[in-house]
């Protein structure tokens, strides 16, 4: 009887009580791997975020490189080779498009007295580009010269585009070394398709244009 009154109380006070620990386990560190979970789950979401923001580095520096790869081959067919940081002149046209048919101080028939710059044929429509930073200022009809682009240095010299089929640059703009500033044309007093190029330092007399760009590391 006694027995039958006290059952139900051992087995509910049985039901409640905490379980034993294992054999080696010290319950005071039974719960930590539950505790420590959501640290790791931080840890693993701020790698994967560094991992992420690594990969946009990497591919943006890849893309700038591919860039700078193509400039420096475009610039190469305009006869620098140098490092970026130290360009300052190219020449007006790609080295493997044109052929000098007349050099600086040659007299002859088609000049009044001897020629005044350097003549590089190179076919109709080629563009020409800006040998260094300037200023274009001037840009119209020349007589004989045809189509002219005045591009004027920082340092004063003019730099003469003649017989253009066409300007691409407005008179006052501002331009930098190796831009598009017309196309290659044969107006003006011209046997043919070629870009008459004068060099005048301080916009004064015109000087031999192969031996200024020797002066700078390049050649015509």
């Amino acid at each position: 009887m006694i027995l039958g009154l006290v059952a139900p109380f051992l087995l509910q006070a049985a039901a409640s009580a905490a379980p034993f620990p294992e054999p080696g386990v010290d319950p005071t560190t039974a719960a930590q791997p539950a505790a420590k979970a959501p640290r790791m789950a931080r840890l693993e979401r701020a790698v994967r975020a560094r991992e992420k923001a690594l990969a946009q580095i990497y591919q943006a520096a890849d893309a700038r490189a591919e860039e700078i790869g193509e400039e420096m081959a475009r610039l190469a067919a305009l006869g620098y080779t140098g490092e970026l940081a130290d360009l300052t002149h190219v020449l007006p046209l790609p080295v493997a498009s044109y052929y000098l048919s007349a050099g600086y101080g040659e007299t002859g028939p088609h000049w009044a007295t001897i020629h005044t710059g350097l003549d590089m044929v190179a076919p109709l429509g080629t563009t020409l580009t800006a040998i260094g930073d300037g200023t274009i200022t001037s840009v119209g009809d020349a007589g004989p010269y045809g189509l002219r682009t005045v591009l004027t240095l920082g340092d004063g010299t003019e730099v003469w585009y003649c017989h253009q089929e066409a300007a691409v640059v407005d008179s006052g703009a501002t331009v930098e070394v190796g831009q598009p500033i017309g196309v290659l044309g044969s107006t003006g007093n011209s046997t043919g398709p070629h870009l008459h190029l004068e060099i005048r330092p301080d916009g004064g007399s015109h000087v031999d244009p192969v031996a200024w760009f020797q002066a700078l590391g390049l050649q015509p």
